[in-house]
């Protein structure tokens, strides 16, 4: 057998096993939806209030929610001043109010330092000079208080503005293995106890762990002042763009205001114990849109993997968890399949495409084949036909067939005003558009850069 043939084999194979691992994941019995009824009206009908002015798309906010209910560590990307922090702000207060006071001990938002070169900017760190004494921070202080609060479903929210100021590697290493193993770490070394002391710091417990009802969204500008993320965190979470269209501009010109998060905290939610019992399910693909759920992962991964970029088991659990929060809180049936291009589209640009970065040698082919896989008209074709002009299109040959903007012109003639509506997978097609524009300028592109 050729290496080139054993590689093929070698692929199908994985593919076999990721479509196995999906299969095997079960919904646990009892799920009962009902308490995330109107979830997505809510919150947009008091976001749209006059006097709250949190103007925010309905489909984003969707995506938004969806993306946290199925992993708990939810990345939220693009230009300064996109509302990136307002919405994961209004968001918290809204899941988990303040109390009569006013004040809110379930949600923090914390600026990552441009200093922050280790975890103790997060989970603190034991007094060198005072043995009893163990120095904490905001961040493990709401870890703790979520702890306790656990077995009553109360949502916690730990809100890190501005991620990228400092390597994420350097400071949120022990917090990202957690929230994949979800394995407890170990704060310090309890001391042997004394008669006069029980080795215990500051009633800080040594070992703790993170919570079922302890959600983490970060924020990351785009800017010079910031550093890139690594495809290993990347892939880690769901990746949220934010862009402001022309349209969204002249919508806020004509009332420009600074949005009143309190009326958030005012409100009285009650969604919040069900969203954190949902999210903490063994979950699968609805089963109406399991079979086209299947097709497209692999359809992807094939092309992903020509490339030496397929993904693993966890992005598919956790894009089968996507689309079962996608479902329940879009308002579908269980048998529907009238939504599963928007949440396949939104998989693909959130889970599939932020770990893309590299030189026009690297990327250029692979562009070309996701784009046309998320916009070529499949009309008459089967996935096995398919795939094999997804694959030629991949080899960056033919540009006059093939190439991204070869496929955008064939949007315009199905749709001359607005082309993207035509594609099959609209974001995920539009960013790789503009992503192979920015690697054919500059010769080298990265997700968020793009």
């Amino acid at each position: 057998m050729s290496p080139k043939r054993g590689a093929e084999k070698a692929r199908q194979m994985s593919a076999t096993e990721l479509i196995q691992k999906i299969e095997q994941v079960e919904i646990q019995p009892g799920a009962d939806n009902d308490g995330l009824i109107d979830f997505v009206a809510a919150f947009i009908e008091l976001a749209d209030r006059e006097d709250v002015g949190l103007h925010v798309a309905k489909e984003l906010f969707l995506r938004f929610a969806a993306a946290l209910g199925s992993k708990r560590f939810l990345i939220l990307s693009g230009l300064a001043g996109s509302g990136k922090t307002k919405l994961a702000q209004a968001f918290a207060r809204w899941l988990a109010p303040a109390s009569e006071e006013g004040e809110s001990d379930v949600h923090v938002v914390i600026p990552v330092g441009a200093d922050w070169t280790g975890s103790d900017a997060v989970l603190g760190y034991p007094d060198g000079l005072d043995p009893k004494r163990y120095v904490t921070r905001p961040a493990l202080d709401l870890i703790q208080r979520a702890m306790l609060a656990e077995d009553n479903g109360i949502p916690h929210f730990l809100i890190l503005d501005e991620m990228n100021l400092s390597h994420v590697e350097r400071y949120f290493a022990d917090l990202l293995s957690m929230i994949e193993s979800g394995d407890p770490s170990e704060l310090y070394r309890r001391e042997i106890a004394t008669k006069e002391w029980d080795g215990l710091r500051s009633d800080v417990d040594p070992v703790f762990r993170l919570p079922s009802n302890l959600f983490i969204i970060g924020t990351v500008n785009v800017d010079e002042t910031t550093y890139m993320f690594s495809p290993k965190v990347l892939d880690r979470a769901n990746v949220i763009e934010f862009r402001v269209e022309r349209d969204d501009l002249i919508k806020f010109l004509a009332k420009p205001r600074t949005p009143e998060l309190e009326e958030f905290s005012r409100y009285d939610s009650t969604f919040g114990p069900a969203f954190v019992a949902e999210s903490a399910k063994q979950l699968t693909v609805p089963t109406g849109v399991a079979a086209l759920f299947a097709k497209e992962v692999l359809l992807f991964f094939d092309l992903l993997g020509e490339h030496n970029a397929e993904f693993g088991f966890r992005v598919a659990n956790e894009a089968a968890r996507f689309m079962h929060f996608y479902r329940i809180l879009a308002g579908k049936e269980e048998e529907s399949t009238d939504w599963f291009n928007k949440a396949m589209d939104a998989v693909i640009v959130q889970k599939l495409l932020p770990k893309l970065h590299g030189s026009r040698t690297k990327l250029e082919g692979l562009l070309w084949a996701l784009a046309f896989a998320c916009g070529a008209d499949r009309a008459g074709l089967d996935q096995e036909a398919f795939l094999k002009l997804c694959k030629e299109a991949g080899k960056a040959e033919n540009e006059k067939t093939y190439s991204p903007e070869a496929v955008f012109e064939s949007l315009k003639l199905k749709n001359s005003a607005k082309p993207l509506e035509a594609a099959r997978y609209k974001l995920s097609f539009d960013k790789i558009l503009r992503m192979y524009r920015k690697l054919i300028r500059d010769q080298f592109v990265t997700f968020s850069e793009a």
